[in-house]
């Protein structure tokens, strides 16, 4: 799987290099496809995730359990890029808009949490048995992980991703 993330990384990282300077004091470039790339990552999650629904609604649960490694991976590839490519130079961008920077830094940590809750629900359905109550627990939750994915996706693109702008646009 981390070389899998690692590959992901090194294309996207080099289809995305074209910059326009950096956040003050550090090395952390403005891309400014980026948060079309990451626009483009949420619709492709969204697919992902539809595909797990629709494979768990029709009792496909081998498919079901490859949507939900696919999805898995495309959503730590896409949590790893904007810690790295987002977050870090927005921390360095928001320095001296302290509003933004509290914003941005809650916004940090709530993804930290889903991360989490996302990973535990993961890794429930891939390391443990696969059987009846399983299967009927997955249903339940699918409902839950969904509201979630959608909320957080609406929110990002909505307040997170118009704060990401070229180095000269900030004070």
């Amino acid at each position: 799987m981390f070389a899998f993330l690692a590959n992901w990384f090194k294309f996207h990282h080099r289809a995305s290099a074209s910059t326009v300077g950096t956040a003050a004091e550090t090395t952390i470039a403005y891309k400014p496809g980026l948060v079309e790339e990451l626009q483009a990552e949420h619709r492709n999650l969204v697919g992902l995730y539809q595909r797990l629904v629709v494979a768990h609604q029709r009792g496909d649960y081998d498919a079901s359990i490859a949507h939900l490694k696919y999805f898995t991976y495309a959503l730590r590839a896409h949590l790893l890029k904007e810690n790295i490519h987002l977050y870090v130079y927005l921390k360095h961008a928001l320095r001296h808009d302290s509003e933004l920077a509290n914003v941005m830094a809650g916004m940090r940590g709530e993804m930290g949490r889903i991360g989490r809750t996302l990973n535990d629900f993961v890794l429930r359905y891939t390391s443990s048995p696969w059987d009846a109550e399983a299967r009927k627990n997955l249903l339940g939750e699918l409902a839950a992980i969904s509201e979630i994915l959608m909320h957080r996706i609406k929110h990002e693109e909505d307040v997170l991703y118009p704060m990401y702008l070229p180095p000269s646009q900030y004070r």
